[in-house]
């Protein structure tokens, strides 16, 4: 796993954290720009942590990260 691959994976938590949680305070009633600093605040810390996590755990073990080979 390259690092295309982490990055990839940190983009997509990064705006998929975002969107929802810019979605979450509007449907609360806060403004747009307080809803999208907060969104990109929060969803920022947990793609740094879901990223970091599967990297780390990645390079503790990487056998358990690899795709399985079907047997025939």
């Amino acid at each position: 796993m390259g690092a295309s691959f982490w990055i990839k994976r940190f983009i997509i938590a990064l705006l998929g954290s975002s969107i929802l949680l810019f979605c979450i305070e509007l449907a609360k009633g806060h403004e747009r720009a307080a809803a999208a600093q907060f969104a990109i605040v929060w969803g920022l810390a947990f793609a740094v942590l879901f990223t970091g996590i599967g990297y780390f755990r990645f390079k503790r073990n990487p056998a358990c990260m690899l795709p399985q080979a079907r047997e025939k």
